[in-house]
């Protein structure tokens, strides 16, 4: 989100910009100025980096889709894992959600192992129809092992086998069934119970309901009272998943400040939440010249009788709501880009 080496990691830590270089460098020079595309020119330079340093697993990521993406190069994976598949770039995958499902099912190596997390019952369906063709031993949430909350622990279940684990140390209730799927990844490659304890309270994840203490950009520099999270989901399933976390937490006077791309679903995103939104605040995207204009959010959302304005930037959306007076404490959302969310942490470290 703010240092291309975050998408490069070896034992949890960034590579060293020498050492980027140097890959860039070679993989650059190898490519022999043939055609080649951003993503597929950062995949080389991440295999290169894993070639040179043991490890115990790699984990591969997608860029998008699966099926023609530049990570699905391997011939045979020890493990596939395809997480809660929604409507989402459209314009390469497909318009409906079996045809993104296929693109998705695409990682699938024959007789290998492939763990499926919570699905519609069409994207399930034919991901189990795909498994089924290649041999792959389907692990499906929810059939094969289920996740729940149960006196502030987490409790993950197996046919005969329950584990009482710490809940992640992440926001919003979806994360449980992330923690789920994750766990029953882990307990499948050998993982100990005692790591996986470590593991849920230990976990990180950078723009992702991330909540905001300190920096240039936090309320208390700002100078005044209000709780500010951000987070870079952008889809209709994740305004869904904000929607529901609003729901969990203690009533407050909610504002959101909107970056998006002009590829994504705005009323698909913004419909589960306009009932919480007590006021948007639209901004654009800086240095992005795909970022929809904020003229364009604050109609759309007047549409849906969503109390809305935009700012210039970030900081001038902040001290927007700095001026408001609340009876409720505020709280503030910063969604709907990862790019937002990067340019928001670059800016509030500075």
């Amino acid at each position: 989100m703010i240092d291309i080496r975050e998408r490069i990691k070896i034992a949890g830590e960034k590579i060293t910009p020498d050492y980027f270089d140097a890959l860039l460098s070679t993989c650059i020079e190898l490519n022999d100025n043939k055609s080649l595309s951003f993503f597929e020119l950062l995949t080389a330079v991440a295999f290169l980096a894993f070639s040179q340093n043991k490890a115990d697993w790699t984990i591969l990521e997608v860029g998008l889709g699966g099926r023609l993406d530049s990570t699905n190069v391997i011939e045979k994976s020890r493990l596939s894992i395809i997480t809660p598949i929604s409507m989402d770039h459209e314009e390469f995958l497909g318009n409906t959600l079996r045809k993104i499902t296929v693109e998705k099912a695409g990682i699938l190596k024959p007789r290998t192992k492939v763990i499926l997390a919570k699905q519609e019952k069409i994207a399930l369906k034919a991901l189990k129809e795909r498994a089924k063709i290649l041999d792959c031993a389907t692990i499906t949430q929810n059939e094969d092992f289920k996740v729940e909350v149960m006196d502030s622990s987490l409790l993950f279940s197996e046919s005969k086998k329950m584990i009482s684990l710490p809940e992640p140390k992440l926001e919003g209730s979806h994360q449980i069934e992330n923690a789920g799927v994750a766990v029953a990844a882990l307990r499948e490659l050998g993982c100990s119970e005692k790591y996986l304890g470590d593991a849920m309270q230990k976990v990180y994840w950078p723009g992702r309901l991330q909540k905001i203490w300190k920096g240039y950009l936090s309320p208390c520099n700002l100078g005044f009272e209000a709780e500010l999270f951000i987070d870079g989901g952008h889809n209709p399933s994740a305004g869904n998943a904000i929607a529901n976390w609003i729901q969990q937490l203690n009533p407050s006077t909610f504002f959101l400040i909107l970056g998006m791309m002009k590829n994504k679903d705005l009323e698909g995103f913004l419909k589960p939440l306009k009932s919480s939104i007590h006021k948007l605040i639209a901004v654009k995207i800086p240095e992005e010249i795909n970022a929809q204009e904020p003229e364009t959010i604050v109609e759309t959302s007047k549409k849906l009788q969503i109390p809305s304005k935009s700012a210039d930037s970030l900081e001038k959306a902040l001290n927007d709501i700095k001026t408001e007076d609340t009876i409720l404490p505020k709280r503030i959302l910063i969604t709907g880009s990862l790019y937002l969310v990067g340019k928001y942490l670059k800016h509030n470290s500075s």
